[in-house]
């Protein structure tokens, strides 16, 4: 081992990091290029959030106020504003399943979700002229099946529906107002149950609102209700919100979970990829020289070149295979690009045993790290420092100034 082998080893590393931020950009611009392109289209057919509104049941009432006119005189006028009715009673129940999506080399979050609610509202002035407003609150959603009825008859002019727009309603012989509604859509990404109407405080009478999934890694927003209980299902949860007398201006939501994107996932190791190497290139420079069997640069350049064809692959053909498979099929040519390279040179136990075993370890390990969320920096913290105990002891009686020399 001397200095200037040491150096030229550092300069192909360097050389490769290059090569690796190129190739992270490229990967990134890839993403954010297509990224807006492809949501779009997908929202063309799918919708994007999905939103529930309580329907608004309501009358006119008249009040009066003074003005002053521009010659100084006073004018009395006369206004018309609306009056809510809180649902007495609010029966809701939305059965949600995922039907993810993929565009390019991006996975969406795509659901279906089928709803049906009834409410009953309680005329305070029973002779009076009361409106209902039951607007489906995503116009880009598609809607289907839809029904809507309004104590106990159906109505057959679903437009104002669609427009949200106000219906004419009569109270029955009791004074309430019974609606049930109920139809089929599509969205991505979330789901939301909006309760208070015009974003104000709503009092909850009786309200129960079931979300039925057929999976189980949801989230929810962090400014909205959480459910008071989740049933396991055999598909997945039942989210339950059962709520009386309660008053609050928080709404309800669910956030859809999505497959791992290769979009995201893939500029990460990438740009992540200049630390195996240096731990590889680390432990087999100091493998190497406790065996004298020293490599030239230009072997550690070719080795450079066999990680830095796993992140090619795994850039490329994640577009069009499984991220799993692709992960994979990079880590098996990877390996025996390394192999069969080191077979032709270095001893057996070095080429088929302790180079394969290190690049393993750093290249396949590092990597597939980042498919836990939360633990790659966990699993690398306690590798490096394996890798340190390793390291030292292997070379705690070495002469330096010797090996040096």
């Amino acid at each position: 081992m001397t200095t200037k082998r040491i150096f030229a080893i550092l300069f192909i590393f360097m050389g490769a990091l290059v090569a690796w931020m190129i190739l992270g950009a490229a990967n990134l611009s890839r993403t954010d290029s297509s990224s807006y392109t492809l949501r779009s289209e997908v929202a063309s057919l799918y919708g994007g959030d999905l939103v529930f509104e309580t329907p608004k049941s309501y009358r006119y009432v008249e009040s009066t106020h003074k003005e002053w006119a521009a010659d100084g005189t006073e004018i009395e006028k006369i206004t018309f504003s609306p009056s809510y009715l809180e649902p007495l009673k609010s029966d809701v129940f939305i059965d949600v399943s995922l039907d993810q999506r993929k565009r390019g080399n991006l996975w969406f979050p795509t659901f279906k979700a089928d709803f049906s609610g009834e409410y009953l509202f309680k005329a305070d002035e029973p002779d009076e002229a009361y409106y209902l407003r039951a607007a489906l609150g995503s116009s880009d959603s598609i809607y289907k099946n839809i029904q809507l009825a309004i104590n106990g008859e159906l109505v057959s002019d679903l437009l104002p529906l669609i427009r949200g727009e106000q219906y004419l309603v009569t109270p029955d012989e009791e004074g309430y107002v019974r609606v049930n509604l109920s139809y089929q859509s599509t969205g991505m990404e979330n789901l939301y149950y909006y309760i208070s109407p015009d974003y104000q405080i709503a009092q909850l009478n009786d309200f129960n609102l079931t979300i039925r999934t057929d999976f189980e890694d949801f989230d929810f927003p962090a400014t909205m209700m959480s459910p008071g209980e989740k049933v396991q299902t055999d598909e997945g949860f039942e989210l339950i919100w059962s709520l009386d007398q309660a008053v609050t201006g928080k709404d309800l939501g669910l956030i859809i979970p999505n497959k791992l994107n290769p979009g995201d996932i893939v500029p990460r190791v990438t740009f992540f990829a200049p630390v195996p190497l240096l731990f590889f290139f680390t432990v087999l420079l100091i493998l190497t020289s406790l065996l004298n069997c020293s490599f030239h640069p230009m072997h550690y350049f070719f080795l450079a070149a066999t990680f830095f064809s796993f992140h090619l692959m795994y850039s490329y053909f994640s577009d069009h295979m499984n991220l799993y498979l692709t992960f994979g099929v990079a880590s098996l040519i990877s390996l025996v690009l390394t192999v069969t390279y080191l077979r032709l040179f270095a001893p057996p136990k070095v080429a088929y045993l302790w180079a394969p075993l290190t690049q393993f370890v750093y290249l396949v390990m590092f990597s597939f790290s980042f498919f836990f969320d939360g633990f790659t920096g966990l699993i690398l913290t306690v590798c490096s420092v394996l890798t340190l105990f390793v390291l030292m002891q292997l070379t705690g009686r070495v002469d330096w100034e010797k090996m040096f020399t």
